[in-house]
């Protein structure tokens, strides 16, 4: 089963830990370094147990006021060093994320350069949009979605977007007040029906962007950059 990104930080953290130690990693040490409870901690690492990637042992913890008691520990198996950690996997985009890309700046070339109705282009997106659940390529698409809703009103409101790329150094506020105030724009415009249906998707966008990891948020406003630049050149 692959792993989702979720259990691969774990797995990443627990490998590094074992790395500098040398020994088995607690559950409790390892939800404090990630800032989670000891029992999410202890439930994903029974998770990754059954995978093959963890072996779990008991040891006595001599410094406890309850002498005698046993601890669980946590020991990487040899498979697990063949995964690659998260930083490895998020610095370098997949084949997906960049077939994506290609594909939604295409969509937002035909809007610029071929003329084509940016309403019947933010029709098909939606409609497209249902059928998505890699929440980064979502996340694309609503990017994609909204770069079009702007474009339809014309390059002011285009330029307000890229004046948003300067304001804060942190991707996730970017992203969080891009949705926001294209959203805010939209709903001046657009038809209730629509509108619903694009506050609905801009919660999931919203919720995806509050878990991403930097990498992918980075990833997100880099290409918020290149739909930008490209409907206004």
């Amino acid at each position: 089963m692959p792993l989702t990104r979720r259990r691969k930080e774990f797995l990443t953290k627990v490998v590094k830990m074992y790395h500098q130690t040398g020994q088995p990693v607690h559950y409790a040490t390892l939800a404090q370094s990630l800032g989670v409870s000891k029992w999410t901690a202890y439930d994903v690492l029974r998770e990754l147990e059954k995978e093959g990637l963890l072996t779990m042992e008991y040891s006595i913890n001599r410094e406890d006021r309850y002498p005698g008691r046993s601890q669980v520990l946590f020991r990487p198996t040899p498979l697990a060093f063949h995964i690659p950690s998260t930083e490895q996997a998020e610095n370098q985009p997949g084949e997906d994320w960049l077939t994506v890309k290609k594909r939604l700046l295409g969509v937002v070339d035909s809007i610029k350069i071929k003329k084509l109705d940016p309403k019947k282009i933010i029709d098909e997106l939606l409609e497209e949009v249902h059928t998505i659940e890699k929440p980064i390529t979502y996340s694309a698409y609503i990017i994609t979605l909204l770069t079009a809703c702007l474009y339809s009103l014309g390059n002011r409101g285009i330029h307000l977007m890229e004046n948003f790329l300067h304001l804060s150094p942190k991707p996730e506020l970017i992203l969080s007040m891009f949705a926001g105030t294209a959203l805010g724009v939209a709903i001046k415009t657009m038809k209730e029906t629509m509108t619903v249906k694009l506050v609905t998707k801009i919660g999931v966008f919203q919720k995806h962007v509050s878990e991403f990891s930097r990498n992918e948020r980075r990833l997100l406003v880099n290409f918020l950059g290149e739909t930008l630049q490209k409907v206004t050149a």
